[in-house]
């Protein structure tokens, strides 16, 4: 499987203004036996090559040397691409078409992750071979920050119906996680509006034209992202825990 990644962003609301990149910030992780801080991209690449995804490609701002540096440094088979112009979230990703070359592939964002994404390991590999796509969602108390999904009512399979970026009056409480497996025909249901691109749109166009998603429920506590200022000490408090967590699981102990 191959995943995309998206760090194209000034962080804005990070309060960095481009000033440092959002995907370096630094967050706790669990390593070789020690408590460990990393920047947010290379926990979550860390993570995605832990559960078999190796061939890794990351959209960033072509004038972003910091992270370029970094992840030729550390993960050299990496691929980049470049957003030359900040044209939306969908604009990203159609950064790194070539990429996908054809094939289903995991979309994540750089500034955020699903803490214990290996608990998804057995959805995703049944994903790439019957190419079922997964929207990952959690339920959340202010959706009117997010793209937001409605799902169906049945309770082994949640199929997604609609998606919307934003909206004023939420459909319902379950917000898209910056996580997706995605059909490579959603390159072709990118378009522009008003000079940017959403990926939420693509989504729901992919629905309208019969594209089944299906929804994997992930507990709110389960997602990070140090998208906004606010919430980036909650995200250290929250990779804390879990690399703690993961020290005891491993024979380690809390420090």
């Amino acid at each position: 499987m191959k995943a995309i990644i998206t760090a194209a962003g000034l962080g804005k609301r990070s309060g960095l203004n481009g000033l440092v990149r959002k995907e370096l910030l630094n967050v706790y992780d669990f390593r070789s036996g020690s408590l460990i801080l990393r920047p947010i991209i290379d926990v979550l690449m860390t993570k995605l090559e832990k559960i078999g995804i190796e061939d890794i490609a990351v959209v960033l701002d072509p004038s972003d040397t910091l992270t370029q540096n970094y992840l030729r440094r550390i993960f050299p088979s990496v691929k980049i691409y470049f957003q030359n112009e900040r044209r939306g979230f969908g604009d990203a990703v159609l950064a790194a078409r070539e990429f996908a070359e054809g094939e289903g592939f995991l979309l994540a964002a750089g500034d955020g992750m699903v803490l214990d994404i290996d608990r998804y390991r057995e959805v995703l590999r049944g994903a790439e071979i019957d190419g079922k796509w997964k929207l990952f969602v959690m339920r959340v108390d202010n959706p009117r920050r997010y793209g937001v999904a409605v799902l169906s009512d049945e309770r082994d399979l949640k199929e997604v119906t609609a998606v919307v970026e934003k909206p004023v009056n939420p459909p319902s409480n379950y917000a898209l996680c910056a996580l997706y497996y995605l059909p490579p025909q959603i390159f072709d249901l990118i378009s522009y509006k008003d000079g940017k691109a959403e990926l939420t749109d693509a989504i729901a166009a992919a629905i309208k034209s019969g594209t089944k998603f299906e929804a994997i429920e992930v507990p709110s506590r389960s997602w990070v992202s140090v998208g906004r200022a606010e919430d980036y000490r909650l995200v250290l408090e929250a990779t804390y825990r879990h690399a703690v967590k993961e020290s005891g699981q491993s024979g380690g102990s809390e420090p």
